[in-house]
């Protein structure tokens, strides 16, 4: 019994929520204080029971529970007996040490170890741990050749938390003495753990070596980072023996989503961490010597060269664009490969030359053998995906000198759309290819783009008008796994950016999809996805296809009002139609007024959040406009009040995207169009329900509800700090004032209640904000907004309460308010 209290107390401190930091501090002293007799009871009990595992394991639970308190004193324990036998269990393979009992040991050492973080504070049980883990080598050794895999997991694991408890004082120190605590040394830990077979003991490190290089990334010398260098390039090779595929998969691709799928994207990210260390051309380097070997290799294997090439794709990205060491070399074995290669090895090479998108911008002149090997695969349903995301990917940035392929790419849509198998992974190469043709199209002068985007597009209007007439609406609904509509439907606005039509199978022909709206709405969204957006020449005076475009819209129309029961159809129709808007910018206006009623006409029977998020894009491109000001004030007035009735209750709670939606729009509207906005009575409705919905705990919804009451106040202030005045900034300024102290109590609130940083920082940037528009009144709404908090029975103190207040009224930075709320935060949960 004494023992489960001796575990219990210190974790119910730190579990229990709604104690406060005031009594938690507290009760955290009355048990360090107890410090000295409870190691003392502790080691007795351990002489007495030394033989009796249950036992023991009691004892190391209530350790591992005491070392969680922050103010419990550790240099008895560092000094007892106990710390000896927890090494010596973790040291042992003897059989009769139950697993349970090794990994409760290895609990109790790593909990040791996040405490010597602080290692002023705790440097004798520092350097006791510090000595007991290195003295834990020989026991993996030994595990390692007994295969025992639970006993090796816990011990790398014990390696891997002392490297990350030292860290800093690894990187700071580069100290090469081994016995010193944060040595150089530790690296070989690292290593001893990657160099083993089995790739989730590496997995393990990933995030150590994260740290690290983010730490060493603060040094701009060379030769400083180039102590650590070798280790960086060991564990790189540690990587490349990992992430080799098996011999027998010779005939298949890697699944992405299975175990070792995913260790290899983790790996491609630890890669990308640590490649800083070694220079990307270092790394390439490194594969390019492999894929020789390889070449000289009589008995070499191709899954020895798909892992260096897999290497090389995960870091390509990072080599500078002048840069043309071993990659013209590399390229040239690429392309040497034959038709027949085993498809893993065709798939990562073509991922590597994907990659290699910003390289080819400086080096076109390699272009064309790459294309040419390119297009061999690309009518192979098992390659197309790649062969596409190839060619949109360099199109991006070699559009003009990729314009010769145009005729070529046209014709593989129409050849892609004649298979009979993986019909989702045949549209989705589609699609790539749409998007590269449509930016190659952006670049041809007007009349090769006119004739360029009708080939492109009539064939997608044509097929969506087709299947948007044969299919019955309430078919739609259901095979898009939907079971919402009408008035309930306003919710997700999740919009899938290229997956397959839900219900849809991955060997379903791709003909049978193209008998749904969905893939055609889909498509056209690709052509107008990049067209002339960062990146690419502004559009000209007029359009050449504008008519194309006409089209698109028209059908867009047509299926969004046939299938307006349909939330997700809609989802994907509306997003098209925001990237025509985005695409075209200001030409795209002789499209807004159909678009704006087929909105104002549709939203009041089905409330979806998509027509919300349209609206605030037309806003964005007109609201600056006098001429387009009333229609569409009055848009916002009919979306606003058909949406209120929805956030009613619990409304904003179960409909989170319509909250998101809504505050976008009414956003937008603050900084287009100020003024009109705030003299129209619409305006206090939707700054009402925003301060109301304040609270919600729901990352996106409340960005938006905050993003649009920052925005009116920075308005306030910028027409103040211009000494203008208006109707609108008079009705604006009187919206504020009225509702300044629900705002501030209210994001209060959240700053301290909330399950999100994200929103807890923001929370803390509006209170700030509201400081500022009328310093004042500012303290009195603070104090008010403070008294309002749930401090019964007490947390913080009058004293804590008020300096809280004083300290945030002096301060001029959104993170010194945060730091504040946060600290107060603590006396409450």
């Amino acid at each position: 019994m004494t023992l489960t209290l001796l575990q219990v107390f210190p974790e119910e401190v730190e579990q229990i929520r709604g104690v406060g930091e005031n009594r938690r501090h507290a009760i955290r002293n009355e048990l360090a204080a107890c410090e000295q007799p409870m190691i003392t009871f502790l080691s007795h009990v351990l002489e007495k029971f030394h033989s009796n595992a249950d036992v023991l394991k009691r004892v190391f639970k209530c350790l591992e529970s005491n070392l969680q308190n922050h103010q419990m004193r550790t240099d008895h324990f560092a000094a007892s007996p106990l710390i000896s036998m927890i090494f010596h269990v973790i040291a042992s393979i003897d059989p009769i040490i139950p697993s349970c009992l090794h990994e409760t040991a290895t609990n109790c050492i790593v909990q040791a170890l996040y405490r010597v973080e602080d290692l002023e504070m705790h440097r004798k049980l520092a350097e006791v741990v510090h000595r007991g883990v290195i003295s834990l080598v020989s026991a993996f050794e030994k595990a390692q050749q007994v295969e025992d895999f639970d006993r090796l997991q816990n011990i790398a694991r014990i390696f891997v938390e002392m490297v990350e408890s030292f860290y800093v004082q690894i990187v700071n120190e580069a100290n090469p003495d081994p016995a010193a605590i944060g040595s150089l040394a530790c690296f070989e830990l690292l290593l001893l753990v990657a160099k083993h077979h089995d790739w989730a003991l590496i997995e393990m490190s990933f995030n150590v070596w994260y740290r690290i290089t983010e730490e060493l990334f603060k040094y701009d010398d060379d030769q400083y980072i180039g102590r650590f260098r070798p280790y960086a390039e060991k564990f790189i090779q540690c990587l490349y023996e990992h992430c080799k595929l098996d011999a027998d998969d010779v005939d298949d691709l890697l699944d992405e989503t299975s175990e070792f799928g995913e260790f290899r994207l983790k790996a491609v990210e630890a890669l990308r961490d640590v490649v800083f260390i070694v220079n990307s051309d270092k790394c390439i380097q490194m594969m390019h010597q492999k894929l020789i070997e390889c070449c000289h290799k009589p008995n070499a294997s191709w899954e020895e060269s798909e892992s260096a090439l897999f290497v090389m794709s995960a870091v390509v990205q990072n080599l500078l664009p002048e840069s043309d060491t071993n990659m013209p070399e590399v390229l040239q074995l690429i392309c040497s490969l034959p038709v027949q290669s085993p498809p893993a090895l065709i798939a990562t090479s073509l991922s590597l030359i994907s990659d290699l998108n910003d390289w080819f911008e400086q080096h076109s002149n390699l272009l064309e053998p790459v294309v040419r090997w390119t297009l061999q695969f690309a009518t192979d349903t098992r390659y197309a995906s790649h062969v596409a995301l190839c060619f949109d990917r360099i199109t991006s940035k070699c559009a003009v000198q990729m314009t010769p392929l145009l005729p070529q790419l046209l014709t593989l849509i129409g050849v892609l759309e004649q298979t009979t198998t993986n019909g989702a992974k045949v549209e989705e190469a589609i699609c790539s290819l749409t998007r590269a043709i449509s930016m190659i199209a952006s670049k041809l002068p007007a009349h090769e783009a006119k004739i360029a985007m009708e080939q492109l597009c009539e064939p997608i209007v044509r097929n969506l008008l087709r299947a948007t007439d044969a299919t019955d609406a309430t078919f739609a609904a259901s095979s898009t796994n939907n079971n919402t509509a009408g008035a309930g439907a306003a919710g997700a606005n999740k919009e899938n950016e290229g997956a397959p039509p839900r219900g849809s199978k991955a060997n379903e022909a791709w003909a049978s999809l193209a008998t749904r709206p969905m893939l055609w709405i889909d498509r056209c969204a690709c052509v107008f996805k990049d067209v002339w957006t960062s990146g690419s020449k502004q559009p000209p005076a007029e359009i050449p296809w504008f008519t194309v475009i006409q089209q698109c819209i028209d059908a867009l129309l047509k299926s969004t009002r046939k299938f307006e029961g349909t939330p997700r159809l809609i989802e994907h129709s509306i997003r098209s139609c925001r990237l025509i808007f985005r695409a075209l910018g200001a030409q795209s206006m002789p499209f807004v007024e159909p678009v704006v009623t087929m909105m104002i006409e549709t939203y009041p029977k089905h409330r979806h959040s998509s027509y919300l998020y349209l609206a605030s894009v037309i806003v964005d491109e007109y609201g600056q406009l006098d001429k387009m000001r009333p229609g569409l004030l009055q848009m916002l007035d009919t979306l606003a009040r058909h949406t209120f009735p929805l956030l009613v209750g619990q409304g904003a709670i179960n409909h989170p995207d319509t909250v998101d939606d809504l505050f976008r729009l009414a956003q937008r509207f603050t900084m287009r169009a100020t003024s009109i906005f705030f003299t129209d009575p619409v305006s206090e409705l939707l700054f009402i329900c925003a301060v109301l919905n304040i609270r919600l705990d729901h990352p996106d919804a409340n960005r938006s509800v905050n993003k649009f009451i920052m925005e009116v106040l920075e308005q306030l202030a910028t027409a103040k700090k211009a000494s203008y005045t208006d109707a609108g900034v008079t009705a604006a300024q009187t919206l504020v004032n009225r509702n300044a102290q629900s705002i501030v109590t209210n994001a209060l609130s959240m700053c301290l209640f909330s399950h999100s940083g994200q929103i807890r920082r923001e929370m803390a940037d509006v209170v700030l904000q509201v400081g500022r528009n009328d310093p004042s009144k500012y303290k009195q709404i603070l104090t008010q907004a403070v008294a309002a908090l749930p401090n019964d029975p007490v947390k913080a103190t009058p004293q804590q309460l008020t300096e809280f207040v004083e300290a945030v009224c002096k301060e001029r930075e959104r993170h010194a308010v945060f730091n504040h709320t946060r600290d107060l935060a603590k006396l409450f949960i």
